[in-house]
């Protein structure tokens, strides 16, 4: 059972995470590749002892499903380091910065609306997150959109316009809300979230 203060403290850590397309603005693709590849070797060591008991992280930080799982943040980082690879730079961090604040705003919501996490991750029922979640983090993300689509670009990013930043928003949206499976095995949002983003607004630039 989860509550919202535990909730706060873990998406307070998640928006962390929104450090990485805002570093991204400063850098080219090349040296913010080499740096979240350090950074994703460094987690994924340590989570590698963390599974295997020989280190603890902050229970604060792990819902009860990652106790035995890969973390959240793992995901997260290597959902980073795809998106920025594969994506334009605008949209790499359009994608990411919908990630680490939509994912907040829906995961805030979910606590208030339904006393915790929506989802089930020990059953293969495919659980689609309520409306009103769905809203949030949609709404959200849209706000994003729109601080981006107002800020100064720097020299290597390209212009997007609001129709683009809607469908990143509506692609984030589907990803938080709509569990994906494969071969029967959960895919972590934190992965889908900016891939899916990131793909709606690729599509949505070149019509």
């Amino acid at each position: 059972m989860f509550d919202l203060s535990s909730e706060l403290r873990r998406k307070a850590f998640h928006l962390i995470g929104s450090l990485i397309p805002i570093v991204y603005y400063f850098l080219d693709r090349e040296t913010a590749l080499i740096g979240l590849s350090i950074i994703n070797a460094v987690l994924l060591l340590i989570e590698w002892l963390r599974l295997n008991g020989k280190i603890e992280l902050p229970k604060v930080l792990l819902r009860p499903h990652e106790n035995k799982q890969v973390a959240a943040y793992i995901y997260f980082q290597m959902a980073a380091l795809i998106s920025i690879l594969v994506f334009d730079k605008t949209i790499a961090i359009a994608a990411l910065l919908m990630l680490a604040v939509g994912d907040t705003a829906s995961g805030l919501a979910g606590s208030m609306i339904s006393g915790g996490d929506v989802r089930n991750h020990d059953t293969k029922k495919i659980v689609i997150k309520p409306l009103p979640i769905m809203a949030a983090m949609f709404v959200v993300c849209l706000m994003t959109g729109l601080v981006l689509l107002s800020l100064p670009l720097a020299k290597d990013m390209a212009y997007l316009s609001l129709p683009v930043y809607v469908a990143g928003a509506a692609g984030a949206t589907l990803g938080d809300a709509i569990p994906l499976r494969i071969n029967g095995r959960p895919v972590d949002d934190n992965l889908v979230i900016p891939l899916l983003s990131g793909v709606f607004m690729s599509v949505f630039r070149v019509i």
